[in-house]
């Protein structure tokens, strides 16, 4: 069941109750399904997209890979840029770890013409790649597929994932966009055309062999494990105690390193305060409606009142 959510530029869109994910019109998913789009990704698109895909490997990019790396349970030796268009990151990372040029690769279905020339940049699906990796990045990419589309990216994924590979998508879940940016939501400039809520995304990605999990204090951000064999553990254990070999990468590039930690460090003592700030708020509700209570019981019989404090105190 869904209801009406917003009619962004004439696109009407809708909130899943049971997956709190918000998308376009499903007749417009369906006939993206069959090459029909609000949105070309010709060279118009990546015109428009080459400034915000160059900043982002300059910086959250770069910090969101750093994250992948720092919160990998298993030592990273191959890492895949998944939708990597122009292939910015792929040239951030090789230019940051000078050492570590066959480490890091990067995919592209629907490349610019004018993309990186690293020997590691394939065009094509994930799925036709050699090879299996530990970790990786989805940068901005999800919130333009349908469920179809991502469930074939998850399926190509899964063929190239080594058991407890971890997967970082950077995009804006329901809860950025209701709280965040509504105007993440963009079907002809962009081509937002879904925010998919969390508990979607967790049963979508479980279907593939995925465990997902939240990034306190991140809306615009989630893991994917692949076929995990370890219990989950306080989140603060992947920033605090990861993996030595992957700290150790991590260092390699000191800047990276001190981003990706500090970030996640951030946010997830800015959920913690959040959290607690809630808990306060319901107690201090909590605690007036018993306090008018009081006050009506005490209006009708002073002396029952003066038993239970009695009892109380």
């Amino acid at each position: 069941m869904a209801d009406p959510f917003a009619d962004i530029e004439g696109f009407a869109y809708y909130a899943c109750r049971e997956c709190d994910t918000l998308f376009v019109d499903p007749a417009v998913l369906e006939a993206m399904d069959t090459g029909e789009s609000p949105r070309d990704y010709d060279q118009t698109y990546w015109q428009v997209e080459d400034h915000s895909a160059r900043q982002r490997a300059q910086s959250d990019a770069l910090v969101r890979a750093g994250q992948a790396i720092l919160y990998a349970r298993r030592e990273v030796r191959r890492f895949l840029d998944v939708g990597a268009g122009p292939g910015y990151l792929l040239d951030q990372l090789s230019s940051h770890f000078p050492a570590r040029q066959d480490l890091f690769h990067a995919v592209e279905l629907f490349p610019p013409e004018v993309h990186s020339a690293h020997p590691n940049y394939r065009v094509g699906k994930t799925s036709d790649l050699e090879g299996k990796f530990d970790a990786g990045v989805c940068v901005e990419v999800v919130e333009h597929l349908t469920p179809k589309m991502l469930s074939e990216l998850l399926e190509g994924l899964s063929k190239v994932s080594q058991k407890n590979a971890l997967w970082l998508f950077n995009t804006g879940l329901s809860d950025y966009v209701r709280n965040e940016d509504p105007g993440y939501l963009d079907p002809r400039r962009r081509g937002h055309i879904i925010s998919y809520g969390l508990r979607g995304a967790t049963e979508l990605f479980a279907r593939h062999g995925f465990r997902v999990s939240a990034l306190p204090g991140m809306s615009f951000a989630f893991i994917a494990e692949f076929e995990p064999d370890f219990a989950l553990d306080d989140f603060s254990q992947r920033f605090y105690g990861p993996l030595a070999a992957n700290k150790l990468l991590l260092e390699e590039a000191g800047l990276i390193y001190q981003a990706a930690f500090d970030s996640g460090r951030a946010y997830y003592y800015r959920a913690q305060s959040h959290d607690r700030a809630l808990w306060a708020t319901r107690l201090d509700r909590e605690l007036s409606q018993c306090m008018a209570m009081v006050r009506k019981v005490g209006e009708r019989s002073p002396g029952m009142v003066k038993k239970l404090l009695s009892r109380v105190f």
